[in-house]
């Protein structure tokens, strides 16, 4: 017991109200993101067992989205679009983690047991070589048991992530990615083929 205490708390009279402090907030967070993972599994269009959303997410046009059984979003990740009508889906026991930008303009599939880990940016629309012009949707599919590393960026021409592949940290995918292979680089290349 003491070693796992000892993680928060050093032992100390001064630390002891620093660690009840924290104590509080972990648990009024634990419930805050009870309640708001309920809002949200009642607010989508359509929305699976034991969905999970915490604190600071920001989801636009809700019910356009989808959602599977055991799906997971992390903190303050925007999930977004430029149009009212796009569609999101997100397969069963997939996770979105923390600061993820979503953009489902051009519609957006996402497969089942996907990880797309921290600070990973998705984009699917672009404005060509004119800022200020409308938006052209991209359609776009995450094959399934896909994991996208940290940091990692998919520009709106790629298409098609296929199954069973992984995007490396910090990777700027330009082009559509097989399945079964590791890519990674900027622009991220196959760099190993998986069996």
């Amino acid at each position: 017991m003491k070693n796992n205490l000892s993680k928060f708390w050093n032992f100390t009279p001064l630390g002891l109200v620093m660690f009840l402090i924290v104590l509080v907030q972990v648990a009024l967070t634990a419930i805050y993101e009870r309640f708001t993972s309920l809002f949200w599994s009642y607010n989508l269009g359509a929305c699976g067992h034991k969905l999970v959303v915490q604190k600071g997410t920001d989801i636009r046009y809700p019910k356009n989205i989808s959602v599977g059984d055991l799906v997971t979003i992390g903190r303050e990740v925007t999930i977004f679009t430029e149009f009212r009508d796009s569609k999101l889906v997100i397969g069963n026991n997939s996770q979105i983690n923390k600061n993820v930008e979503l953009d489902y303009s051009g519609d957006l599939i996402i497969g089942d047991n996907v990880v797309i880990s921290s600070f990973t940016m998705i984009m699917s629309h672009d404005h060509g070589l004119n800022p200020h012009s409308q938006p052209n949707k991209v359609n776009k599919k995450i094959g399934s048991n896909t994991w996208i590393g940290a940091g990692a960026i998919i520009l709106p021409q790629v298409q098609n992530i296929g199954n069973n592949s992984i995007i490396a940290s910090g990777s700027v995918v330009t082009c559509d990615v097989g399945s079964n292979v590791i890519v990674g680089g900027n622009p991220a290349k196959i760099i190993r083929l998986l069996e």
